[in-house]
């Protein structure tokens, strides 16, 4: 009994502290963005992208999901264009 007190215990601790993590999608982080820039670069500011696809020389990223996210388009390592939906 007192195992499953510390591990629920632990288990809502963990959690909290992921629901505490800032995060970077904001308007201002998407203003910061330029063409330009390199993956490194965009992925300094908004972190490590949701998901990444794309073709020879060209990758298409996407921080955050269908309703609120940053995409990115990269053309040869640098971001050409970049579009954004549901940001404050």
């Amino acid at each position: 009994m007192k195992r499953n007190v510390w591990v629920a215990a632990t288990l809502v601790a963990v959690l909290g502290l992921v629901g505490c993590e800032k995060s970077r999608l904001t308007l201002d982080n998407y203003e910061q963005l330029q063409a330009g820039m390199t993956r490194a670069q965009v992925e300094a500011i908004l972190g490590e992208p949701s998901e990444c696809s794309g073709a020879v020389m060209i990758d298409n990223c996407l921080w955050g999901d269908e309703v609120r996210f940053i995409q990115a388009q990269f053309v040869g390592g640098k971001a050409m264009a970049y579009q954004y939906q549901g940001l404050k």
